[in-house]
Order: structure tokens, then C-alpha cells, then sequence
């Protein structure tokens, strides 16, 4: 009974001490673009045009799946670094989070700051960047008379970095998945050429988590 209870105090020991001596990181920026020929879903261009030529229609990317996307990102970062990494934001003069605003393709609520400041302004042992890119590789092209018939494959790229105190770089990494089928999409320019419509296949909100998913699982 003696030794067993001698055991448990040391393993409790071992366990309290790696957990304080566990090391803290932050992410401090998150980029997550989209391929817009995945995402939009009808797209019209006025080809006669300078100004406001073109208009798309894609679907809205819900809160909770942005959300789901940092906390899967956290906990890959926090296995692959063997520390405890967390999201981090940067303020402006009026207490408000400063995170990416959803231009071009770009996912909203991002963290986003540089590697410099976010060292100076925090207290971590690793500051970490972590970029996804969901393009499209290409695929053919068949054109006919006035109508021309695309197929876009989608790709996922996931790449990662990870700094010291000091700004060193302590771990770099990437990784692509293809195989995720293909969409099709058909283009209608009109009779005089001024107006050009593209209806495609495209990803939806739920399908690109899904892929981040499998690709982060992965990585």
C-alpha cells in the first residue's frame, strides 16, 4: 500500500511539473483564402465596363465554422509544437479585436498582425503564422462557338511557421491535398459581347471545413 501510494505522489509530481513547464504559443495571423471560382456561384461581367463591371453571388461563411476553423488550428499547432497555442489578437485604440476584414477571398475574424509586434506586445514562448489557400489547380477547357465549358479542381494548401522569442524560425511545414473532385462551370457571353455570365458548381461553407479538415488531418 506503501509503494502504491509512493507511486501516485510521483506521477502526480511528474504531471504537475510538465504542465508548468509546459510552453505557451500564440497565432498570431491566420490567412484563409478562397478561390472565388469555387466559391461564387454566379458571377456577371459587364466586358463594356470600367467601373463596378462585375458582380458575384457566393455563399456567406457562418460564425461557427470560422470558429471551428481556429480552435482545430490551436490544437493541431498545440500537438505539432508540444505546447499550449492559442489564438491571439491585437487591439486598436479603442479595445476593439483587429482581425481580417474578408476581402478577396479571404476569411473574416482571422487574427492578423506581424511577427515583430506580436512578439513585442505578448508573452509567449512561440509565435506561430499559419496560411491555407483553397485554389483551384486548373483542369481543361473546351470552347464552342459562343459558350465555353470549364472544369476547376479544387486544391488545399496548408502551411505553418513557428518563431522563438527571439523571432527565429523553430518549425516550418506544408502540405496539399488534390483529390477532392472536380466542379464544372458553364460561361454565356452575349450576341454584341458586353455581357459575360458564368454559372458554376461551387464549394459551400460546409465543404471547404470539411476539406480543411482532412487535409489539417494530414498536416
Amino acid at each position: 500500500m506503501k509503494m502504491l501510494r509512493l507511486f501516485v505522489v510521483i506521477h502526480l509530481l511528474v504531471f504537475s511539473n510538465s504542465l508548468f513547464s509546459q510552453q505557451t504559443g500564440g497565432i498570431f495571423y491566420i490567412s484563409f483564402r478562397l478561390d472565388e471560382l469555387l466559391t461564387n456561384d454566379v458571377k456577371v461581367t459587364f466586358n463594356d465596363r470600367n467601373f463596378f463591371s462585375a458582380y458575384a453571388e457566393a455563399p456567406i461563411f457562418p460564425q461557427d465554422l470560422v470558429d471551428s476553423i481556429k480552435i482545430a488550428i490551436e490544437k493541431k499547432m498545440s500537438e505539432k509544437l508540444q505546447a499550449n497555442v492559442t489564438c491571439m489578437y491585437r487591439e486598436n485604440k479603442n479595445g476593439k479585436l483587429i482581425t481580417t476584414i474578408g476581402l478577396a477571398g479571404e476569411l473574416e475574424g482571422m487574427p492578423v498582425d506581424t511577427k515583430s509586434a506580436a512578439i513585442k506586445s505578448n508573452e509567449r514562448d512561440i509565435y506561430v503564422r499559419f496560411d491555407v489557400n483553397v485554389s483551384s489547380s486548373g483542369g481543361y477547357t473546351v470552347t464552342l462557338a459562343n459558350n465555353s465549358k470549364s472544369k476547376f479542381k479544387p486544391m488545399l494548401s496548408i502551411q505553418a511557421s513557428a518563431f522563438d522569442a527571439s523571432g527565429k524560425q523553430i518549425f516550418s511545414e506544408k502540405k496539399t491535398v488534390k483529390d477532392f473532385g472536380q466542379l464544372k462551370s458553364i460561361e454565356r457571353t452575349s450576341a454584341d459581347g458586353s455581357v459575360t455570365v458564368r454559372k458554376s458548381e461551387i464549394l459551400y461553407p460546409e465543404d471547404i471545413y470539411l476539406m480543411f479538415i482532412q487535409a489539417l488531418s494530414e498536416f
